[in-house]
């Protein structure tokens, strides 16, 4: 293991030096490193009540070999809420407030804000974690720290968006078409945020049933606003501003990237409302077209926005991020072919619907897409900031390895459990897989986040 995580020899620092000019009044940008708190708090996340809790969740999913296994169910929960709000919420708050920044005259109620958003948010992460079992046991006497634990989300959220609203550094530049999927996915997010204490409490209602009736009607049209409409979105937005300059690919392509948003916010729309019109037919034959169309939707929005990135072009430099986002968007192609794909995977079973199916999807591109993402834009963020040379930091094959086989195994045997039963058991063990890459990732940015170093760049 040791050797695995060892970092090429030669690891060497650029001049020390800032990339800002001396600031001459209150309206020049201030100097930061808001991002190393956030980052840090990100990674502590992924491997505690995130991909840990997840994979240990995954595990006794496997050994019960049901997805509804109600004694999981609460672990599930927070594993998700989790990941959404602090594996990809960390992550974003602090690479967008790192890189809009603030002026001189804002700088103290910036940083002020920035703590009290990281502290509101890791105190709702932990308390729903706490939260979810103990309401399923007794909704009467504990609804409350799951309904204080969403506040405090809100909150979180709340404060990022006034960060990056009110006091963000702002240039006289025009607003690009990128900014139409971050402001869909700064949308979406505060709409998720918003409908958490509503979702915890309607899901742990005195009713058993109800509850469950609840999850099964709401929970998956959230899910697809969390993941396709925040996380998606985002990433989308960011690439298509950062890529071209940072990371070494070209342009991105208006016309694609344009088309990409139509496509995915019809599909996302399409989705939701489908699955509502779906459900309330009682899953019958035929009532699902809406439901379809936005998979086919989100699978066109797909391979028009990775059209526009070109990130299977050639690029002007190497680096090591660029593997792991060929991969992220590999996968996200993946997941909008097995959209198109699951009614036949349906009709083949015999079923309305699928549990593994669905579940196979979203962890194409929870993991395949949104966590690759991350290590990759994460990695090179960290390694800028600190004016790292790429070209001698670690490749991280071993981790590009890990979380490409985990998640390949998991998707692929986690549909396979719909024909063969005995598939649960290896797709118990592919959590740890995917773990142990991220936890190897994760210790070598844990060394350059926590090293003091006064080096500092602006952008990328």
């Amino acid at each position: 293991m040791k050797s695995m995580i060892k970092e090429r020899p030669s690891l060497t620092l650029l001049p020390m030096r800032s990339t800002i000019p001396i600031a001459k009044s209150g309206t020049d940008r201030a100097e930061t490193q808001v991002y190393r708190p956030f980052f840090v708090s990100g990674i502590i996340t992924v491997l505690t009540v995130g991909c840990l809790l997840g994979a240990i969740a995954l595990m006794g999913i496997a050994r019960q070999r049901s997805y509804t296994a109600s004694v999981w169910t609460p672990y599930v929960l927070a594993h998700a809420n989790s990941q959404l709000f602090g594996w990809v919420g960390f992550f974003v708050m602090g690479f967008a407030m790192q890189q809009h920044g603030t002026t001189l005259a804002k700088s103290a109620s910036f940083h002020k804000i920035a703590w009290w958003a990281l502290g509101s948010m890791g105190a709702g992460i932990t308390l729903r974690f706490a939260a979810e079992p103990l309401a399923q046991q007794d909704p009467s006497r504990w609804l409350w720290l799951g309904l204080v634990s969403a506040s405090l989300q809100i909150v979180a959220v709340a404060l990022f968006l006034y960060n990056i609203g009110a006091n963000r550094y702002r240039k006289a530049e025009p607003l690009t078409w990128p900014t139409a999927f971050v402001f869909a996915s700064l949308g979406c997010l505060l709409l998720v945020a918003i409908s958490e204490p509503i979702a915890f409490a309607l899901s742990h209602q005195p009713s058993r049933e109800a509850s469950i009736a609840f999850v099964a009607q709401w929970f998956t049209p959230l899910r697809e606003l969390q993941f396709l409409g925040f996380v998606a979105m985002m990433i989308f937005g960011v690439a298509a501003s950062k890529f071209p300059g940072c990371l070494g690919f070209r342009a991105a392509d208006a016309g694609w990237g344009l088309a990409a948003f139509g496509l995915w916010s019809s599909g996302l729309a399409a989705r939701v409302v489908g699955w509502n019109v779906y459900f309330q037919s009682g899953l019958m034959p035929g009532t699902d077209s809406w439901f379809r169309l936005g998979g086919v939707l989100l699978a066109l929005g797909a391979g028009a926005m990775t059209l526009s990135l070109g990130v299977f072009s050639r690029t002007r430099h190497a680096n090591p991020s660029q593997n792991f986002i060929r991969s992220a968007f590999a996968w996200l192609l993946i997941a909008g072919a097995l959209l198109i794909l699951e009614p036949l995977h349906l009709r083949a079973i015999g079923a309305p619907f699928s549990h593994a199916y669905t579940g196979a999807i979203r962890h194409a591109v929870t993991v395949g897409f949104i966590s690759q993402m991350i290590v990759a834009v994460g990695y090179h963020l960290v390694t800028k900031m600190l004016m790292l040379d790429e070209r001698k930091v670690s490749a991280l094959w071993s981790v590009f390895v890990l979380v490409n086989v985990g998640n390949a195994a998991r998707v692929g045997l986690e549909i396979i459990t719909d024909l063969n039963r005995s598939a649960f058991a290896p797709m118990g063990w592919t959590g740890f897989v995917e773990l142990l890459g991220l936890g190897i990732w994760a210790t070598i940015m844990l060394r350059f986040l926590l090293r003091r170093s006064q080096t500092y760049a602006t952008s990328c």
